[in-house]
Parts: C-alpha cells; structure tokens; sequence
C-alpha cells in the first residue's frame, strides 16, 4: 500500500535529513572549479559504465561540480557526493527501474575522491561485480548506499576501514545480487553507524550476529529482513538504546519474540512480520514501551486470542498491520467500541486473514484519518453500513472474503479518495447503479466479483473514474458489452468471467484499452470469432482467457507478436482449422489450454519452444500425426494432455530429459503405437499417468517405482488453470477432476495389447488410489503384496489372460470400493475379509471358472456342508452328550402333551359360560363349513353337465 511506504520511507529520510541537507542539491551550481585529478577519475569511471538512458549525457567539459550527480565542496572544489541512484523510482517494478539502470564496471578511478562522503549507486546494475575492495579506501565516507544495485559473494571485512560511516546500505530488498556474511565482526568497528541495512543478505552462519551489533550505540535504524538470522538467546540488554526503526522480519523465532526487542523505548517502526514460529498472544507490552511507535507489523504469523479490548495504547499507531494470524472477537469491540482517546491516528489497519467475527459498527467517527481499512478473509457477517462516508479520508477499503449479506449501500459513492475497492467473494446481492459511483473519482481497483449483484447503468453513462483494475466475475453485466467501459482508458486488469453476456465479440473487444495485460471473459454465451489482429490491439496483452464461450473460426496467427503473453485459455468453443506455427517468439508462455474444440492438423514444433510452460492441454479435438519428441524437453512442464485425439506413433521419451517437472500426462483415447519407453520411470514427480485406449504393445516396464510421487517420497511442483478438468477412469466408470487433481494418484494403462506379468514395483506405489490395467493381455499372477497399496480406492484387471489364486492380502486395502477381476483364469477360493464386502458381488469374479467361495455360488473343495447319510454310513455315532439331550426331550414330551389338555378341558369344566360359548362358535363354524362344502359341489356337478 503506497501509504505504508511513503510513512516508512518519511521517516527513514527524516532521521538523516540533516546529512542531505548538508550535501545540497545533487546538482547545484557552484562557482568553484573542480580538480582536474577528480575531473579525470569521474570520466574514466564513465567510461566503465553502460548508460542506456543517457543519464550522465552532462559529464563533459571541464566544470564536473555541476556534472548530473555530482557536488563539490564550495571552498575548495573537491568532490564531496556523487549520487547516482536510479531515479525512476516511482513505481517498485524492475521493468520501472531498468531503463534508467547503470551498468558495467566501476573502476578503481573513484579512489581519487579523497575528500568523498556521500555515495549513492542505488537501483543499478551491476549484477557481474562483488563489492569493490577500493571502497574500504574512501575513509572520509559517512554515506554509502550500495542497495539493490546486484553485487553478490562475500562482503568486504575491509569495509570496517570507513570508520566515519553513518549510513550504510547493503539491502537487496528487490532484485539483484545475493551477499553472505559469516560473522559481522566488521560492522562492530563502525562506532558512529546511525542506519544499518543489510536486508535479503545471507547470515545463516553469522552466529553472533546480535552481539556485532550490539557494539553499535548510535544505531537509530536496523533492517535484517530475510537474512536467514540464527535464533539468538541473549540476557543482556541492548546497547542501541536510540533505536527508532528496526526490521527483522522474515526470519526465524523459536516461538517468541527475542527478549532484547522488549527493553526498546524509542522505536516508531518495527517489524516483525513472517516470522513462522511467534506464536501467542497479541504482545501489547512492545507498543506500551514505545509510546511514539507509528508502525506496528506483525503479519503472517501465528499469534492467537483477541486484541486488548483497552485500545488507549494504539491510539498514537498510523499503520497497524496483523494480517495473516489466528486473531478472534468481535470486530465491532475494535471499531465500535471506546478507544480511550480523542482521536485515533490510524492511517493503516490491515486485520486480513484472520478469525474475526461479529458484524461492522455502525459509527466510524473517530477514524477521520484512516485511509486504508484491510478486514478481508475473515467471518464477518451481517451487511454494509450506510454510514461509510464517515471514514472520509478513505483510500482503501477492502472487506472481501467475508460473510456480508445484503445490498451495497449507495453512500459508498460519497467515498472521494477511495482508490481501492475490494468486496468480491460474500453474499451480496441487488443492483449496482451509478449512484454507487457517483463520486469516486480517484477509483483505480474495483472488485466485486464473486455475488448476486447486478450491474444496471445507462448506455451513456461515463465513470467519474478512469480504473487500472475492474474485476465484475459472477455479476450479471450482460448481455451485451457495457459500454461504459470503452470510456476506461488506463485498464489493464478486465475479468467479466460468467457475466452472463451474449455478444458478439468482435462488436467490443476493439474498445478495451489498448493498454490491456489481463483480459477474461470466459464462461458466457460470446459468440463471432477471434479478432485475427488481436495481436496488434492489444500489444501489452500477458492473460487471454475466453474459455467456455461459443467462439468460432481459427487462432488468430497475431498472438505470436505478444512477447509478453504467459497464458492462453481457448477452451470449450467451437474453434476449428490448424495451430498456427509461428510461436517462437512466446518464450514466457506458461499456460496454453485449447481443449474441446474443433481443431486439427499436426502439433507444431514451434511450441517447442515454450521453455517455460508448465501446462499444454489439447484435449478432445481433432489433432493428428506424430507427438513432436521435442515436448519431452519441456522441464517446467507440470501438466500434458493430448488425450482424445488422433494422434499416431510412438510415445516420446518422456524423462529422457532430467530433471522433468512433469506431474500429469494423459494421452490416452488415440491411435499410439509401440511400447512403454523406459525413460517414462524417470518422472519422480508423476502423479497421474493415463495411456489408455491406444495400440501400446510389448511388456510393462519393471521400474515403475521411479514414480516417486506416487511412492510417497516426493510432493514436486503443482499448478492449474480455470477450466481445466480430466477425464479419469476409475471405479467403473469416467469421472471428472478439476484442481482436487493434486491429490490424487492414478495409473491407466487399459484397453492396450499390453503383454507380460504385472510387474512387482506397482506395490511399491503407495499413494495410489487408482489402478487400472483391464483389456490387455497380461499374464501371470497378480503381485503377492498387492496389499501394501493401502490407499487404492480402484483396481481394475478385468479382460486379461491373469492366472494363479487372488492374493490373500487383496483383503487388507482399506479404502478399496471397486474391484474388477473378471474374465482371467483365477482360480481357488477368493480371499474373505471385512474390506471385500463393499466389493461383495459376483460379477467381480465372472468368467473365472476355477474361482470359488462366496460370493460365487460355486462351493470350494472341502467346505461342503456335512450329509447326515454319509455321517451314519461311515460309522459316526453321535455323542454322549447327544444322546442325553435326545432322551430327555422325548420323556419331556408325553406328559407335557397331557398336561396341556387337561388344563383345556378343565377351564371348559369348571367355566360355564366359557364351555356354552366355545361349543356354540364350534358349531356355527361347522355349519358354516358345511353349506360352504354343499355349495362347491353344486356347482362342480353343474359345471361338469355343460361340458359333457
């Protein structure tokens, strides 16, 4: 956030202002002449430089004192600053910076600045070069700013020579070289160092780092970040008392925050932002020590619990990141509650990616001065206040990935300076008008993708705004193309993805900014084709995404002028005609995705060329002739799917090439022929392979256990794109993957003329879930320790010539929920076990006449049920105890018998009426049964006269 950096880089500028303003102006006018000595070191030092830009165009002539970058003293003429720091710094962007770049040599000329004490090569390049050791001999030096300027290798012990350094700035927080420094005993020497900065340097081995600097009591502001610093376990104080900015974020903690960092007084900025292993509360002691801190990041860490509801401490805070923790409450308690001072000074409160709840408060009034306000990726809920406009000074407002229900309010409009507007991924809904933009004059990034909102605006309406990014994914804009949005002139981010527009493209997609880096309009009903000159419209072009439309007509050949193009999504149209075959020029394409269309010919080996693309899916069309062997060159490549095309020959060698990235290959449903190469096994990272449906032959080879992936030994690389999806056979059946491809692990070699045994190694795939090699015509048994697979869900080995007994421990796999072995020649009992029974159906085993047991009806040898006949004729005779149970049953029998009816008749004896009713209903019954009787043969003897 560009307020952010502007406070920290104020207050870095204010602590050495009194040096700057000592110098003057870099270039000043003097009366005095420079020395000639001086005047001949600058030239050749010139001489050793690259300048494209033609920065140091005003060295000529004798007066080097009012040279670009150069300041003399105003005595005697000596050479007191050269600065020659990159000044296109105003965006933090390399392609910004590069243009105005220094390059080349710096030669040991400088050395004849004896009196120099200000030097500044800042945001340059010289990437081939490590520090120059003729720098330690620039005694008089009390600035020295070589930051981001690409040295590398060891630093300089000798620099400690420049004993009058105040500033020093070795950081490489951007790009450029990679510094190491075993110890920073040097830096002990420095005694009068104010600014030390060291950022991005390597000091992994400098073990009593803390105790260098400890030397370094006039230290006011310190920066380690990513300096891979060792854990320190220190009871001693810290000597820099004055200590007012300190950053040592991107380090390593063992839990908790280094004492030492507690008994700071004077510190206005720390940060201790991504520090993997701080864990625990909010430590609120470190803002009550520093009563004039101004910036407080602790973000992406694992502190949990709530904020101190008690605020008063916070109050003189203007930035306050915590984003990326485990923070909880109510969120109203932060924003709503009493803040136990007048006013707060919040400029910054980013609370993003937390576990905050409750909804927002409905009063903003003591943050007049907030101008960035991050509640994003929590759990609040309930709707959007209408009294917003209270946070007047509001820049950004970002509440995305919340629960927020309702509609926007239109107040949000009276937002003046909002400049960032970010409310995608809630539950909002209702209509979108131009009062909600009424007065947003300065927005540049709106996103409110990802609702049920509904974008209602007038044909003439003109945006107040002119935005860079605008993201309306998942609103309804359509159906035809809004055509405010020809009036945005600065867009380079556009994503009207599943907008529910119907147009025809080539009516609108002229009037996009010519400026365009991100375009997608994927998922609607577009229909025309793809403008041929694309390429000459659009020449900033990195992202085109039109996937799941109905767009016809061929690829137009003008993509390949964009040089700066990394994704390419056509998928799910009705494009037709060949590839073009002039791709050589994409060398940043990473993602080229044309599955379901209508295409055909040859692959071009132009794309061969694609040294960084990581996922090329053709998919479903109509491809054919030879796979160019080049593709297997590819080493980013992460995802290849050929698959249901036409496609003929031999498989390429893939991982030929090591090491190859390759996750995913499926080339299965076209014509292939020959065997599996070897060189298959040497993609460790392979996760899916499917080669199924083709005319592969020959045998399996027996080093599949080089799929280490897949043996559980490595993770690799990952990557996809929206719209991708497979096709996999498992189960019985084909089911769809999208992303949830990265965790699943599946082998398909089914329906080939494979031959051979089923080699032992697939047991040593662990991970894999699906295995499926059925319609081929292997042979042999099925692998004895096919039960150490515990994590197949599927196998299938159906319609092979497949012999011998099913293995016993094919019971133990857990997670198996479908299993086909039918059609082979098993034979013996199949295996019993509690884990069979979810595949506890016969046509598993159908056409294997020598299997038997259940669930078969056909019974195994020696587990016939016994015959009582066999049982007497061979002799057996029951047993004692048999023979008891027999005999007093029998004598048991009689008189129970008797005993039953005596106590019928004895009721009827002694019970009158019981006796008069059950004779009474016996003889009714029996009437009943009679005339019933008389009735039937009546009618059979009527019957039979008619017949005769």
């Amino acid at each position: 956030m560009s307020s952010y950096d502007g406070l920290v880089s104020t207050f870095l500028l204010a602590i050495f202002v009194t040096q700057v303003i000592k110098f003057g102006h870099s270039h000043a006018s003097t009366n005095v002449s420079c020395i000639v000595a001086e005047r001949e070191a600058l030239l050749k030092f010139k001489r050793g430089l690259t300048d494209p830009s033609k920065r140091l165009s005003s060295w000529t002539g004798e007066e080097c004192c009012k040279w670009e970058g150069v300041q003399c003293d105003e005595k005697t003429g000596h050479i007191l600053k050269l600065d020659l720091h990159n000044p296109c710094t105003k965006e933090i962007d390399y392609d910004f910076f590069e243009p105005c770049m220094l390059g080349g040599n710096i030669v040991p000329s400088l050395t004849e600045l004896k009196y120099l004490k200000y030097l500044d090569f800042s945001l340059n390049n010289f990437s081939t070069q490590k520090i120059p050791m003729f720098f330690a001999s620039l005694q008089k030096l009390e600035y020295l700013n070589l930051s981001n300027v690409g040295f590398g290798g060891d630093i300089p012990r000798h620099l400690n020579n420049l004993s009058k350094l105040q500033y020093l700035d070795l950081s490489s927080d951007f790009f450029g070289g990679y510094l190491i420094s075993n110890d920073l005993d040097w830096i002990s020497k420095l005694s009068s160092l104010k600014y030390f900065h060291l950022s991005y340097a390597n000091l992994s081995k400098a073990k009593d780092w803390f105790g260098s600097i400890n030397m370094l009591s006039s230290l006011q502001s310190l920066g380690l970040r990513s300096c891979e610093l060792q854990d320190v376990s220190v009871s001693s104080l810290p000597n820099f008392t004055s200590l007012k900015f300190l950053d040592v974020s991107n380090n390593l903690m063992n839990s908790s925050i280094w004492p030492w960092i507690y008994n700071l007084s004077k510190l206005e900025h720390i940060d201790l932002s991504n520090i993997d292993y701080i864990s625990g509360p909010f430590p609120m002691a470190i803002i009550e020590n520093n009563q004039r801190l101004a910036s407080f990041d602790m973000s992406s860490n694992m502190q949990q619990g709530a904020l101190p509801r008690n605020l008063s401490s916070l109050c003189k805070l203007q930035v306050v990141h915590l984003s990326g923790n485990n923070f909880n409450g109510n969120i109203s308690d932060i924003l709503g509650g009493p803040l136990g001072c007048v006013q707060s000074k919040w400029k910054i409160f980013d609370i993003h990616s937390n576990n905050f709840s409750g909804g927002l408060p409905n009063q903003f009034g003591d943050f007049k001065e907030l101008e960035y306000l991050c509640l994003g990726g929590n759990s609040i809920s309930g709707s959007i206040p209408t009294n917003l406009m209270e946070l007047s000074s509001l820049r950004g407002l970002d509440l995305s990935n919340n629960k927020l229900r309702g509609t926007i309010p239109k107040s949000i409009g009276r937002l003046s300076n909002l400049e960032e507007l970010y409310l995608l991924q809630n539950l909002l809904y209702g209509v979108i008008s131009e009062l909600h933009f009424e007065n947003l004059k300065s927005l540049t990034f709106l996103d409110i993708s990802s609702n049920q909102l509904i974008l209602n605006a007038s044909p003439t309406w003109v945006p107040p705004f002119q935005a860079r990014v605008i993201d309306l994914s998942d609103c309804k804009v359509g159906p035809e193309f809004p055509k405010w949005l020809r009036t945005q002139r600065n867009i380079t981010y556009l994503s009207l993805s599943n907008a529910s527009m119907s147009d025809d493209i080539s009516d609108w997609l002229y009037d996009i900014s010519s400026n365009i880096e991100y375009l997608d309009v994927s998922s609607n009903m577009l229909r025309g084709q793809v403008p041929q000159d694309i390429g000459d419209k659009m020449p900033q072009l990195q992202s085109l995404s039109l996937w799941g439309n109905n767009l016809t007509g061929g690829i137009p050949s003008s993509l390949c002028k964009l040089k700066q193009l990394y994704e390419i999504n056509l998928s799910k149209n009705q494009l037709s005609g060949r590839l073009p075959r002039c791709w050589k020029a994409l060398q940043s394409l990473e993602y080229f995705l044309l599955e379901d269309n209508k295409l055909n010919g040859s692959i071009p080996k132009s794309l061969c060329h694609f040294q960084q693309l990581h996922i090329l899916s053709l998919h479903r069309n109509g491809f054919s002739g030879v796979i160019p062997n080049c593709l297997s060159s590819l080493r980013w490549m992460i995802i290849l799917d050929l698959s249901d095309n036409q496609f003929t020959g031999r498989l390429p060698p893939f991982g030929n090439h090591s090491p190859s990235m390759l996750a995913v290959l499926n080339l299965e449903e076209n014509h292939l022929v020959g065997g599996i190469p070897p060189q298959l096994c040497q993609l460790k990272y392979l996760r899916v392979l499917s080669l199924a449906q083709n005319d592969i032959s020959g045998p399996i080879p027996n080093c599949f256990d080089g799929f280490f992936s897949m043996a559980g030994n490595y993770l690799g690389e990952w990557t996809f794109a929206d719209g991708l999806y497979f096709m996999v056979n498992t189960k019985g059946t084909s089911q769809t993957y999208g992303n949830v491809l990265y965790y699943f692990f599946s082998i398909d070699l089914s329906a080939n003329m494979l031959e051979g045994h089923i080699p032992e190694e697939f047991t040593m795939l662990l991970k894999l879930q699906n295995l499926n090699l059925s319609r081929n015509n292997l042979s042999g048994h099925i692998p004895s320790n096919i039960g150490d697979l515990k994590n197949l869900e599927s196998l299938d080995l159906s319609r092979n010539k497949l012999s011998g007994a099913i293995p016993p421990g094919i019971s133990n796999i857990d997670f198996l929920s479908h299993l086909n072995l039918s059609f082979n020649r098993f034979f013996g009992p199949i295996p019993s076990g509690s884990h069979l029974r979810t595949v506890d159906d016969e046509s598993v085993y159908r056409g294997n006449d020598g299997l038997c047991g259940a669930p078969l009806l056909k019974i195994c040898p020696g587990d016939e049920p016994p015959d009582t006949d066999d049982l007497s004729s061979s002799g057996d005779k029951p047993s004692e105890h048999d023979s008891d149970i027999r005999n007093w049953f029998y004598a048991g029998l009689g008189p129970g018998f008797t005993v039953g009816v005596l106590g019928f008749y004895s009721i009827f004896h002694f019970k009158r009426s019981w006796r008069l009713s059950y004779f009474r209903a016996m003889d009714r019954a029996i009437e009943k049964f009679s005339m019933r009787t008389m009735i039937a043969m009546l009618w059979f003897k009527r019957t039979f006269r008619q017949h005769e």
